[in-house]
């Protein structure tokens, strides 16, 4: 009780942030901070945001390729199920004409008249 009367009716504890001067630093120092804060902020939400695009670019890219991988996949089978029915085309071809030189052989052969002279056997 005798320290709050002998110093008066000034607060014991803060006398120092009275000073106007400490007051003004203060509030400099707190604006900085806020400054500090703000600008810390908006760089996080500029990464984020790059971040993302980049995200966003990649996976475009991505299925860009993967587009391209398969229609070059697609065509890449179809010359192969091209080549292989010209291919059977061609093969069927050549037997038919096989088969009918071998039927016009047949047919002229049992046209001949047999030779009687000869013997059998």
């Amino acid at each position: 009780v005798e320290s709050t009367q002998s110093t008066g009716d000034l607060p014991v504890f803060g006398r120092i942030d009275v000073n106007p001067e400490r007051v003004k630093e203060m509030r400099k120092r707190a604006k900085e901070v806020m400054n500090h804060q703000i600008k810390t902020a908006e760089q996080k939400k500029l990464f984020k945001d790059t971040e993302k695009q980049e995200a966003v670019k990649f996976e475009v890219d991505m299925l860009s390729r993967a587009k391209t991988e398969t229609r070059d996949d697609c065509y890449r089978k179809y010359l192969i199920r091209k080549s292989v029915q010209e291919n059977l085309e061609k093969s069927w071809t050549t037997q038919h004409q096989l088969k009918m030189s071998r039927d016009h052989a047949e047919l002229t052969h049992r046209r001949k008249p047999v030779d009687s002279s000869r013997p059998m056997g």
